[in-house]
């Protein structure tokens, strides 16, 4: 019996009416339970776990989330990230569990469900949000609402009994060998210490236009690429008249009526809705609702294929951003990977074979490498998550021939890749990004620009070069980085036309930025907005940029 099949109603009143004793019916212990919420990475069904240990016994109960979840089901869509958020499925699960299951267990000496004695709980904000939560479903004698504070001594004995029941689960589920031996053990899971980020509107003023903007980029990164993806000029053209299209949309079709569409079960309002929560694009921006509208529409049966991996890659941002310091915790970057996961086969199944992933998908992996070492959970992710790390190895196969063959064509000619002008830092990764000068130079020591400014400023240097059989006049800066270059757009078609510059931060490393649509003098000014600052924590090692601003 589960809880979708009786009211919460009845099962309260079915765990008011247990048996209670200080001891348990094996009269082996005290009737004392202690609990806490896991998130267990396990693919293919990963899901949040309640679990329910007799510390003297170690005896172990586990209850998957939400409260009556199919054992063949993934439970993605729990996913609370305050003890407010948790207290109703929690406590569900608690009253379930005794109502349905201890009962039935010879190594507590029962045969008959019988309620706890006393419950204890680790984390102070879900132990208050579910005694609060029990209280308010009715649930009696009143010192059950009043959850205890677990003892240090108590904690030890609860992960090594925690700790025995992981290591059959894995076994249960196929995870044997060396392997699965190193796959991080489920932590009990804290919530003070969660922090929402800033929206966009938090930030400053944002106007609709800009909103809509983000929401259009949003898209274009988080679905599976086509072949127009890669021509930068037919993508500028498209991206331009879906942000007018969405503007006028959102001007038409206020929140009340996406809302109301996507809770008749529209996958496409769904994703829309979502996808507007989450930047506050015509509505106020709520993180919760944006997530549970996402995940309605990925888990829509009439929903398409490129529909979920969009709304797959969309929730990898929702993951990423989950705390103002960039941290990503483990519960995080496993559900991520699970989601980059998924959009990773399906993208395979509906684009032309050889076709990546969305860069939602490769920059999420990315950031989990930045920001993970070996220890730390970074292995598990390719004996979990096969398909994306394949797509990851891939693109950085092609990056590293990319890189090798953009070297070859620089030692043939290396001034006609980048800006001559001494500071600038521009590099191309076709010749025809730059212009050349149209002196009377040797064509083999021409020097090459990225703006008329540029050559405007070089010219008191080269003038003197200017001249057939004179020496070259470009000096190196020591800013030209072969072996790195393009890296960031190396998912491109070759020579596509993308310009990169270095960022140096003040404790001497270099991040390079790239872009195949915006022009030079952007990506300088982003460069001198950053130049000596400090590195922001996980930050790549290059980061491509799109369009920031489309002009009407």
């Amino acid at each position: 019996m589960t809880v979708q099949l009786e009211k919460v109603t009845e099962l309260v009143k079915a765990f008011n009416a247990l048996p209670r004793r200080e001891v348990v019916p094996s009269e082996l212990g005290p009737n004392e339970w202690y609990f806490d919420l896991r998130y267990v990475q396990l693919e293919p069904n990963p899901c949040h776990i309640v679990t329910l240990i007799q510390p003297q016994s170690l005896f172990v109960h586990m209850e998957r989330l939400p409260v009556g979840l199919p054992n063949d089901c993934s439970g993605i869509a729990f996913f609370p990230e305050t003890g407010k958020e948790a207290a109703p499925e929690v406590a569900k699960a608690l009253l379930h569990a005794f109502v349905n299951t201890l009962g039935k267990n010879e190594v507590v000496g029962s045969r008959a469900p019988f309620a706890p004695w006393k419950l204890y709980c680790d984390d102070e904000e879900l132990r208050a949000e579910v005694g609060e939560e029990l209280r308010r479903l009715g649930v009696h004698p009143s010192e059950l609402c009043q959850i205890a504070e677990t003892t240090l001594y108590t904690c030890v004995f609860v992960e090594a009994a925690f700790m025995r029941s992981f290591e059959e689960l894995k076994k249960s589920l196929g995870y044997t060998g060396n392997a699965a031996a190193g796959l991080l053990v489920p932590e009990s899971i804290s919530f003070p210490s969660f922090t929402e980020p800033d929206t966009p509107r938090a930030i400053g003023n944002v106007s609709l236009f800009d909103l809509c903007l983000k929401y259009v980029q949003e898209i274009a990164n988080s679905r599976p690429p086509n072949p127009d993806d890669f021509d930068s000029k037919a993508m500028a053209a498209t991206m331009r008249q879906d942000v007018l299209n969405l503007r006028q949309r959102v001007e038409e079709m206020h929140e009340a009526i996406v809302k109301t569409e996507a809770d008749r079960g529209d996958p496409e309002a769904a994703f829309d809705y979502g996808l507007r929560l989450f930047l506050g694009v015509g509505c106020a921006h709520s993180r919760p609702l944006s997530r549970v509208y996402l995940i309605k529409a990925l888990s829509s049966p009439s929903a398409s294929d490129k529909l979920k991996a969009t709304a797959h890659g969309v929730l990898l941002k929702w993951y990423s951003q989950a705390t103002k310091d960039g941290t990503l915790r483990n519960r995080y970057m496993f559900t991520g990977a699970h989601h980059a996961n998924v959009a990773t086969v399906i993208s395979r199944r509906i684009t032309p074979r050889g076709t990546p992933p969305a860069p939602a998908v490769l920059g999420f992996l990315d950031n989990v490498r930045e920001c993970h070492s070996p220890s730390n959970g970074l292995p598990q992710l390719h004996l979990l998550y096969k398909d994306a790390m394949k797509a990851m190895d891939e693109k950085n196969k092609r990056a590293k021939s990319e890189r090798e063959r953009m070297q070859q064509k620089r030692l043939k000619n290396p001034l006609r890749y980048r800006c001559a002008t001494l500071g600038c830092g521009v590099e191309a990764d076709t010749g025809k990004m730059l212009s050349r000068c149209s002196g009377n130079c040797d064509s083999d020591k021409k020097p090459s620009y990225c703006t008329r400014e540029c050559q405007k400023a070089d010219w008191k240097n080269h003038k003197p070069f200017c001249r057939p059989g004179a020496e070259c006049s470009v000096i190196d800066d020591g800013t030209t980085s072969p072996d790195t270059v393009m890296s960031a757009g190396s998912s491109s078609k070759q020579g596509s036309g993308t310009i990169q510059i270095p960022i140096t931060y003040a404790d001497g490393s270099r991040m390079f930025l790239s872009s195949s649509t915006m022009d030079p003098q952007l990506l300088k000014e982003i460069r001198d907005l950053s130049i000596n600052k400090e590195r922001p924590r996980g930050c790549p090692s290059s980061i491509k940029f799109e369009i920031e601003r489309v002009e009407l």
